[in-house]
Formats: C-alpha cells, sequence, structure tokens
C-alpha cells in the first residue's frame, strides 16, 4: 500500500490530464441530460487575496451553466494575519465566501485554531454549511457539525455531501488539544461505512473530505459510493486525475492558488459522464470589484505592516526558517535551547528585504506560547527521536545545539547525537533550560521530570522581538539537524 501511495503522489503532480469517465461510446444521450458543474477548493488558510479574481472565475462559470455548486474542502483559517489578527478572527475570509456564495465546507484541522467560541461565531456568519460526519460534540454543546448535506437542485436532481476530518495519532485533528475539549472524533474509515445509504438517497453523491490525498485514496477502499472525492488537507495538486474503485480523487493545491472544476452529466437518475480538471486562478483576468474593495479595505493594517528589520537574503527553507524561530524562542530567559516543529513553519520563504510583523504571522500564525522545561541530555533525546520517528525525517529545528539522527535499517531513528554550539557534548545528568511551542508541549511524546511551565509570551511575539533587535537577519545556509545512516 505505501509503495502504491507513493506512485499516486507522483502521478497527481505530472504534467495536465483531465479525467473523463463516460457511458460506451455510441450509447445516446437522454434528452432529459442535466450538466452540474462542481466548483472546489481547499486549504485556503486565509488567502484572501486572491478572492477578487476567484469571484470573478466562479461568477464566469455560473453565467456559462445553470447548474453550479461551490464547496471548500476544508482549512478556510489559519496562514494570513490579516484575517488571523482581525479582530473578529476570521471573519473576512467568511464575508467573502459569503459574496462567493459558496454552497458548503468541510471541517478542517484549522478551523479550530481560533477555539471553539470563535469558530461558532464564524459558522453562524457563514451562509453555508460545516461539514463533518467524523466529529461529535455534546447534546447541549452549541457548536454542531452536520454530518452529511443533501442540495436540491431547481430541477430536482438531488446532491448529496458527506465530509470527514484527518486525525492524527492522538486520533484528534492536527491543532491544538486545548482547543477541541469536549469533542470526541471517530476515525474517517471506521466512520464511513454507516453513510452508504446516502448513495441511493441522491443523484450524485460527493465526498467533500479534509482527509488528505493518501488517505481519500484509502477512502475508496471502504466507501466506494461517491461519484468523485473533493478533498484537502496534504496541499496535493492534482493535476493528473486518477480513479481508485471506480471513484475520482481530486484537490486543488492550496492558497486559493487552484480550483478543481468537475463537469458531470447526469440522466436517468445517475452520472453518467464525469470529466474534472484544475484551474489556475491566477490566470483568470477577470477581479470581481466588491471583493476588491473589501480586500484592499482589510490589506490596510499599519499595525501589521510596520517594519522590524531586514532580511540581508532569503531566508528560504525549513533549516534556515526554523533556525530563525527557534533562535528568537532561546533569546527569552532563561532558555538555552529550543525547538520548532516543522508544521509549524507555515511560509517557505522570507524573501531578502523589509521584514514586517505581518511576515511574522505569516511564518508563525497559531498563537502558541513558549512553554519552559527543564531536560537532561536523555529527555532531548526522546523528544528528538520521537519527532523523527513520525514521519521518518527531520521535524524538529534546534537552536543551542546541533544534533544528527542515526537511523536503523528501516529508516527510524536509533540513536541522536547532539553537540553544544563550542562542539562539546552536553553534560550527562544535566538539565538544560528548553523551550518549545504549547503545541509541541501538549502533542509530542517525550521524557520530562514535569509538564513545563508557560513563560507568557507566544512564539511570534519572541520572532518579532528578537528581529526588531538584531535589526540585520541574515541566516544563509543554516543547517544544525543532520541525519546518518549505520
Amino acid at each position: 500500500m505505501a509503495d502504491m501511495i507513493k506512485n499516486i503522489l507522483l502521478l497527481a503532480t505530472l504534467v495536465f490530464h483531465s479525467l473523463t469517465i463516460s457511458v460506451q461510446a455510441g450509447t445516446p444521450v437522454p434528452a432529459d441530460t442535466t450538466t452540474l458543474v462542481l466548483l472546489s477548493v481547499n486549504d485556503m488558510h486565509a488567502r484572501i487575496d486572491q478572492f477578487p479574481q476567484f469571484i470573478s472565475l466562479v461568477d464566469s462559470i455560473r453565467s456559462e451553466h445553470e447548474h453550479v455548486l461551490l464547496f471548500s474542502a476544508g482549512d478556510m483559517f489559519t496562514g494570513n494575519p490579516v484575517v488571523d489578527q482581525y479582530p473578529e478572527k476570521g471573519y473576512p475570509i467568511i464575508e467573502l465566501m459569503n459574496i462567493a456564495r459558496f454552497d458548503a465546507t468541510a471541517t478542517g484541522n484549522h478551523e479550530f485554531d481560533y477555539g471553539q467560541v470563535t469558530l461558532l461565531k464564524r459558522m453562524k456568519q457563514a451562509e453555508f454549511p460545516f461539514l463533518s460526519a467524523n466529529i461529535h460534540t455534546t447534546a447541549d454543546s452549541p457548536l454542531k457539525f452536520r454530518p452529511y448535506h443533501i442540495i436540491t437542485l431547481a430541477n430536482g436532481i438531488k446532491v448529496g455531501l458527506i465530509s470527514f476530518i484527518q486525525l492524527n495519532e492522538a486520533g484528534l485533528p492536527d491543532s491544538h488539544p486545548s482547543r477541541l475539549g469536549g469533542i470526541t472524533f471517530t476515525d474517517a474509515l471506521a466512520t464511513a461505512p454507516a453513510y452508504a445509504f446516502l448513495r441511493d438517497s441522491c443523484e450524485v453523491f460527493v465526498a467533500l473530505t479534509h482527509l488528505g490525498f493518501e488517505t481519500d485514496v484509502k477512502l475508496t477502499e471502504v466507501f466506494p459510493f461517491p461519484d468523485i472525492i473533493l478533498g484537502g488537507h496534504t496541499h496535493t495538486l492534482v493535476t493528473n486525475p486518477r480513479t481508485f474503485n471506480n471513484v475520482p480523487v481530486m484537490q486543488a493545491g492550496s492558497g486559493l492558488r487552484h480550483a478543481t472544476i468537475a463537469v458531470l452529466k447526469v440522466a436517468n437518475g445517475k452520472v453518467t459522464h464525469l470529466e474534472t480538471r484544475n484551474l489556475d486562478i491566477r490566470t483568470h483576468s477577470g477581479f470581481n470589484a466588491e471583493a476588491l474593495a473589501l480586500v484592499e479595505k482589510y490589506n490596510d493594517n499599519p499595525e501589521l505592516n510596520q517594519v522590524i528589520g531586514t532580511a540581508v537574503a532569503d531566508i528560504a527553507g525549513s533549516d534556515e526558517l526554523g533556525s530563525l524561530i527557534t533562535d528568537a524562542m532561546a533569546s527569552v530567559a532563561p532558555l538555552e535551547i529550543a525547538f520548532q516543529n516543522k508544521g509549524g513553519i507555515r511560509t517557505d520563504n522570507l524573501p531578502k528585504g523589509d521584514i514586517t510583523i505581518k511576515d511574522v504571522f505569516r511564518l508563525d500564525p497559531f498563537g502558541n506560547e513558549l512553554i519552559h522545561f527543564m531536560l537532561s541530555l536523555d529527555d532531548i533525546k526522546s523528544l528528538i527521536i520521537n519527532a523523527y520517528n513520525r514521519e521518518k525525517s527531520i521535524d524538529l529545528y534546534p537552536s543551542g545545539i546541533t544534533y544528527t539522527v542515526i537511523t536503523d535499517p528501516e529508516g527510524m531513528a536509533a540513536d541522536v547525537e547532539i553537540r553544544l554550539p563550542d562542539g562539546s557534548q552536553p553534560v550527562p545528568g544535566k538539565l538544560y533550560h528548553t523551550g518549545v511551542s504549547s503545541y509541541v508541549a501538549s502533542s509530542y511524546t517525550f521524557s520530562r521530570s514535569s509538564e513545563g511551565e508557560s513563560l507568557y509570551i507566544i512564539t511570534a511575539q519572541s520572532l518579532i522581538n528578537f528581529i526588531r533587535n538584531k535589526k540585520l537577519i541574515d541566516y544563509s545556509g543554516t543547517k544544525r539537524a543532520f541525519v546518518r545512516q549505520p
């Protein structure tokens, strides 16, 4: 299965090709055939700058087709400080999605990043439902997610939607655990078969998921009923559509740069033809005037546009960006060592030139607190090894040390060599002042003698302070984490 999925992901990033499923050649097309267009985006991450073009593109497609439905496959929030730091966190993208007339959204893991109270407010403001069949809240909780949704077109054709959210090894979506209190989650692949009845409740059946491409492929094995899966979470740009168990699986990258379009023909109560491809939103020439005015208003934020320092050269890739973040963390007294997880680094590059507060919040948008631990050499090794073994790759970027993971023949971390900045080894038995984000503190497995204590500063603020104090920032070629095979 692992090799098959690797091949799938390689094929999914090849040159453009559309997928067509149709009846056999020569079969007459019924006179009552309906054309339905499905548009889907995923992992927008609050990137509102593309919305004027995107809405114009959607409107142009609506002008050509009578039946057009617009979906999001989750993670609309977190990634743009203009949205994430707005007084009503997340509202700007909700307002723009309402203008675009979205018909439904999958609930993504980052929908929980602002907390449940804020999420509930945004859900009430949204003119479209939030879906997920494997999120379960208590009966007295006002936060409710529809497991499925059925849309009836003007001509009576029913379009059914089912949705699922990804879960990590801890059985939770990838959001801070403190924001998930009072909610239970069930495995999507185990939950899905209970909704097989939806296949007979609609002419068109869509799985609108936030599971990731690999899990969507697995979903087709236990739940081969949808006409198409429109997915999100892994930011996969599927430019070479494929079917698995006769179910097309699509995903449109991230950041509202692309959209999936699927054109279906429906006749005699079933889909007789399906063609799908991805559209590059950035190449569309039109702009929606209402959305353009809103985006300009939201972007006019003097506080976020403050220049706090200068990048001497591009700060590119996780090694350089992670080193910058952890140096900022380690500058907070009394820390000596700090770690940043790869998933918490949300941009690929800080370009040469001015660095603004907005740039910092793009890089580190989560509002995680800095947590202080007293860790021994063995504790630090357990943190690095457990983090590495999550994906069999470097996950933590350090300050105050360099380290080399030594792997076994299966590629798992077996040991770690650690060096202090002067090249010496840490002293066995000595406890080091070590800092990590509150997300790592609560979500990663490692040995420690206490639960740690907050330093009452968010990691983004430590970075803002660090850049302001240092002024000129240069991390060209910085690399502190290495891997060696035995």
